[in-house]
């Protein structure tokens, strides 16, 4: 989705697993896809216990340090608790 959330005034591209995990190569594009179109990128995964959303999820994100903590704080604000954060700390130019 690249026209569902915002930062800093800018849409970000947000991905969001339609399983339990995003596959490799589509994080792979998606990050090519974030950089080629200076976008930050949150992509989320959901841990699933018995087949049940349990609260869990694992976050990667594509940009700068203060856009994962934002992107952390946003889904804890959700309800959701961040189990494993991924970063790559690049300037999204």
């Amino acid at each position: 989705m690249t026209d569902q959330l915002q930062w800093e005034g800018q849409y970000i591209i947000m991905a969001v697993a339609t399983g339990h995990r995003i596959p490799i190569r589509t994080f792979h594009w998606l990050s090519s896809l974030a950089h080629l179109t200076s976008r930050q990128l949150a992509a989320v995964e959901f841990n699933k216990e018995a087949e049940v959303f349990n609260g869990e999820f694992h976050l990667r994100t594509i940009g700068t340090d203060s856009f994962r903590q934002a992107m952390v704080m946003y889904f804890s604000q959700k309800g959701f608790v961040g189990s494993i954060v991924e970063h790559q700390g690049v300037e999204i130019n």
